[in-house]
């Protein structure tokens, strides 16, 4: 089942919304990050918390100097989301963990189709109500 999100100019990069096709109940959650689209069910695996209302944010990774000392620093901007409940943090292009762990958030494909592409998906598709002046994001759900 397809399932049109709405116009690609109105999620601009570094936003998110959250969409409720009727096979998903929780919802997914559509990001851009740096002008690419991705898509994730709207359910933390740790406890089931509410993911994509979590803060998206990058990481930090810990490196050792060539003295030797460890150092911190901050990568990823805008690449992380962490679950609002107990901060697990996932990565929005794949749905994992960005610890070592077998979970992982379902993700979804996102099309990006033209204006004139919109009206033949519209036949048969659960649509919510939409202004399209550009591009416009389907996911398949």
């Amino acid at each position: 089942m397809r399932f049109v999100v709405g116009a690609a100019e109105d999620l601009p990069p570094g936003t998110s919304t959250i969409v409720y096709p009727e096979k998903v109940k929780s919802g997914i959650g559509v990001f851009n990050v740096d002008g690419e689209f991705y898509a994730l069910k709207n359910t933390c695996p740790h406890m089931g918390g509410p993911l994509c209302r979590g803060t998206v944010r990058g990481t930090s990774a810990a490196e050792v100097s060539d003295d030797g000392a460890l150092d911190v620093r901050w990568e990823r901007s805008g690449e992380i989301v962490a679950c609002p409940w107990h901060h697990w943090e996932f990565e929005i292009k794949t749905g994992k963990t960005i610890f070592r762990s077998r979970q992982k958030v379902r993700d979804y494909p996102v099309e990006v189709v033209p204006p004139d592409v919109l009206a033949r998906l519209r036949e048969g598709v659960e649509t919510i109500p939409v202004s399209v002046e550009g591009a416009t994001l389907v996911i398949e759900v």
